[in-house]
């Protein structure tokens, strides 16, 4: 729905600009903030789903016991790391909301838009402890097919 509606607004924009020399100023400021939840909050469940580019050139030459413990360490590690990084972005829009920090062309509170980026890392970190568990359940069950594909699970 956002990218239709940033699609929308950059069309309105450009049959002005073009058509009757009137650009719209805050069509660049809507669809820059648009942007921010349609990438944001798309990231965790696209993840979830297998949806993000992989380079499998090297674990896929790993044994599936192998492939399981390499997840689980990675998984911990970004977990941490997206931990951190959605601390210091609460703070920064903690930070523009005190200070009422706005965009420079329509005056528009940043702190709106800042705060889809630890939401949305919020929802990733989520959807990186359930696969978490799902990989660590897989792993306690011995069955190293179980848990090639989290991705196959979520379509049933």
């Amino acid at each position: 729905m956002g990218v239709l509606a940033i699609a929308l607004m950059v069309s309105y924009d450009v049959l002005l600009r073009f058509f009757l020399n009137e650009p719209q100023l805050f069509v660049d400021d809507l669809t820059s903030f648009l942007l921010v939840p349609v990438i944001f909050l798309g990231a965790g469940p696209t993840f979830y789903k297998g949806g993000h580019i992989r380079v499998d050139l090297v674990t896929s030459h790993l044994k599936p016991k192998n492939q399981s413990r390499l997840r689980v360490f990675t998984l911990f590690i970004g977990i941490a790391l997206l931990g951190l990084i959605t601390y210091e972005t609460m703070i920064s829009t903690l930070v523009a909301f005190q200070t009422g920090r706005v965009s420079a062309v329509m005056n528009y509170p940043l702190w709106m838009a800042m705060l889809f980026v630890p939401l949305g890392l919020i929802l990733m970190v989520f959807f990186m402890v359930v696969s978490l568990v799902k990989e660590a359940r897989a792993k306690g069950e011995k069955n190293p097919e179980s848990h090639q594909d989290v991705s196959a699970e979520i379509s049933h």
